[in-house]
């Protein structure tokens, strides 16, 4: 099939981006990170003002997705025991998820975040399995990989829901499909996106990527993690997506891993996505 839509990624991006733009109190939190007097009572400080965001904060703090021994009451202490980047990517998830809103005929939002989350949770288990440094990064990672499909969603009803049938009927992933029709990638998207909002180059590299880890450059070891992460959240979660995945023997042993290995951090995986679910919606 040829292209239906050329789409122009830039422009897209250009488009939505009124419509996308973080919350005050996360371009806050970035604004101290890029400021080198800063310190970790101005952190706290911001997060405190929002006694929602302190709340959830502290809530996945304590759950078992950390895994803390002692129970952690303050934005300070916990500053102190996770650092600022951790910090930063809680802000991020939560920010992320509670202001993106983005209406669409396609797949509900909650199965999308439901998805999201087990990937972001399953990705950080792959990586601290292996001893990955900066492990606990890969969940905010897994968490908006798909955020480009949310895009072609919005902007492009009728034709991601032909993309979505041809994928269905021929038993195609849905990234196949729409690469067919859009000429471009929701990862690329997603990157593009990410690029805006100024997030790490490591979250965009891996976001552009992840679909096709062969050809990452940089990050490799994490890009291909979240790949086989997103297989397993789409065939747990499917949606849109509804093609089942089989993991590809070559990709596991390229990070050191077993599909039985894997398949056992897939049920930590759930029961720690499932609590993260009740702390970020209540």
């Amino acid at each position: 099939m040829t292209n239906i839509v050329a789409i122009d990624v830039e422009a897209l991006v250009n488009e939505v981006s009124d419509l996308v733009s973080m919350p005050e109190i996360y371009l806050k939190i970035r604004e101290l990170m890029d400021d080198p007097e800063s310190c970790l009572n101005d952190f706290a400080l911001i997060v405190n003002t929002d006694p929602g965001l302190t709340a959830s904060v502290l809530k996945i703090v304590n759950s078992a997705f950390f895994g803390l021994s002692k129970q952690i009451e303050s934005i300070n202490r916990a500053l102190n025991l996770l650092g600022i980047g951790q910090l930063h990517d809680l802000v991020l998830s939560l920010s992320t998820i509670n202001n993106l809103e983005i209406p669409n005929e396609i797949e509900e939002l909650s199965l999308f975040w439901r998805r999201s989350i087990y990937c972001g949770v399953l990705s950080r288990l792959i990586a601290k399995k292996q001893n990955l440094q900066n492990a606990e990064s890969l969940f905010i990672v897994g968490l908006l990989h798909e955020i480009g499909r949310l895009i072609l969603f919005l902007k492009y009803p009728k034709e991601a829901n032909l993309a979505v049938f041809q994928a269905e009927k021929e038993n195609l992933s849905l990234n196949t499909v729409e690469k067919n029709i859009f000429g471009t990638d929701y990862g690329k998207i997603g990157q593009a996106l990410m690029e805006d909002w100024n997030l790490p180059l490591k979250f965009q590299s891996i976001t552009k990527y992840h679909t096709e880890p062969n050809k990452a450059t940089e990050y490799i070891f994490e890009t291909t993690i979240v790949h086989i992460a997103h297989q397993l959240s789409v065939n747990k979660y499917p949606g849109a997506d509804r093609f089942q995945y089989q993991l590809d023997q070559g990709i596991l042993i390229k990070i050191k891993t077993s599909e039985d290995e894997v398949n056992n951090l897939c049920i930590d995986a759930e029961n720690m996505s499932l609590e993260m679910e009740k702390v970020i919606f209540g």
